[in-house]
């Protein structure tokens, strides 16, 4: 408790004694000679002053408990507005008041820029699947169904020329289907590839680059090594770390046309590092580098992991990713 308040109470209750003993003598017509030589007289006094202060002590704590209750529920009460997100009535001008007001304003302020912020977030998720969508639509259409269209179309003139075809040229007409059958068989594993979900649900990031990789592997007719030597990461960093290896991996089949893919994953005192390489076609860094939505979003999550991203590559070099991402202390699992 402040000193000073401290010394208004003992300020108070000088007075207040001092009053009610000046009211009682001067009732009772009492002057200090006779109250001090008549000890009946000084036990009566006493007496009255003590049962004088004892009700007004009582009273003053009757009138204070009706005072602090009727305060509590009115602090009740706008607690609770505040929490339904309604305006609250004029608080005093003490520093309770004043808290309580600036808490109500923030409340408010805090719903409006969560109301926003969904908003937002909605929207945005959205857009997200309608860009999603029109992409796989155009893949779909310049890929899988153009080359379905042309086999059927040589197929059809095939057998509506059966009898005027030579074998060699026969031979020429259905190698050519094969190969389209076996391109728009590619794209659609490339697609259902990239399609699969990008969270690791409930797997380690081990577990979840095994399971791409195996995929790929099984899907693809490209050759995978993978190296890795790590710990318990955080889950951001594996969360990232397994979109990054999907978008690696989508580009990877949709434009390298690689043979062979090498995955390095390796973990230090106080950082990862995480190399992803393939031996396709690569591509001309001055070029691509402002033109590929792939690239920009592996070097976004990669920022948000406060780490570094290198990218090497030219044409029919294949291409090279070295990410190293810091471990802060204490991070644990989080």
């Amino acid at each position: 408790m402040k000193k000073h308040i401290i010394a208004l109470i003992f300020l108070y209750a000088t007075v207040t004694i001092f009053s009610i003993s000046y009211v009682i003598v001067t009732s009772l017509n009492l002057d200090l000679p006779r109250l001090l030589s008549n000890w009946q007289v000084l036990n009566q006094f006493l007496f009255s002053l003590l049962s004088t202060l004892v009700s007004l002590t009582f009273l003053l704590i009757l009138v204070w408990m009706i005072l602090d209750d009727n305060s509590k529920r009115h602090l009740n009460q706008n607690i609770r507005r505040i929490l339904d997100n309604k305006p609250i009535t004029h608080q005093d001008n003490t520093e309770l008041g004043k808290n309580v007001m600036r808490l109500s304003h923030k409340m408010q302020q805090l719903t409006n820029s969560l109301q926003n912020t969904d908003n937002a977030y909605l929207e945005n998720r959205q857009e997200i699947i309608k860009k999603e969508r029109k992409r796989i639509a155009r893949d779909l259409h310049d890929t899988v169904s153009q080359e379905l269209f042309a086999s059927s179309m040589i197929l059809s003139g095939v057998s509506h020329n059966l009898d005027q075809l030579e074998k060699n040229q026969l031979q020429t007409q259905l190698l050519a289907v094969e190969e389209m059958l076996m391109n728009a068989q590619n794209d659609l594993r490339i697609l259902l590839l990239h399609l699969r979900p990008t969270e690791l649900e409930g797997r380690t990031l081990s577990e979840g680059l095994s399971m791409i990789l195996k995929e790929l592997v099984d899907k693809s007719n490209i050759k995978v090594t993978y190296r890795e030597d790590i710990g318990s990461l955080p889950k951001t960093i594996e969360s990232h770390f397994f979109r990054i290896a999907q978008e690696f991996i989508s580009n990877t089949l949709k434009h390298a046309k690689a043979k062979h893919l090498e995955v390095y994953l390796y973990q230090r005192e106080n950082e990862v590092a995480f190399k992803m390489i393939d031996d396709g076609l690569g591509f001309d860094m001055d070029t691509v580098r402002e033109l590929s939505y792939g690239l920009k979003n592996i070097e976004d999550r990669v920022n948000d992991l406060a780490g570094t991203v290198t990218f090497i590559s030219a044409p029919n070099q294949g291409v090279v990713m070295d990410i190293h991402v810091p471990i802060l202390e204490g991070e644990g699992n989080e």
